[in-house]
């Protein structure tokens, strides 16, 4: 039982390290204002925090263009 929960937590967070430096390279990329905070908080929780980045950054360049 305990083997099962020690791989489960760890492919969690490989997961969640991923998607942390995904975000944090596209805002990078893209120049969204504090690609720090935005990695860091890709690294709390899979896949609620990629998708608040998706609609802000959505918005961010909404905003910017007009």
């Amino acid at each position: 039982m305990n083997g099962i929960n020690v791989v489960t937590i760890t492919i969690l967070l490989i997961l969640v390290t991923i998607q942390g430096t995904i975000i944090f390279r596209d805002a990078v990329k893209k120049k969204i204002p504090n690609p720090w905070i935005w990695g860091v908080i890709g690294l709390m929780n899979i896949p609620s925090s990629a998708i608040i980045y998706l609609i802000y950054r959505k918005l961010y360049f909404k905003k910017n263009r007009s």
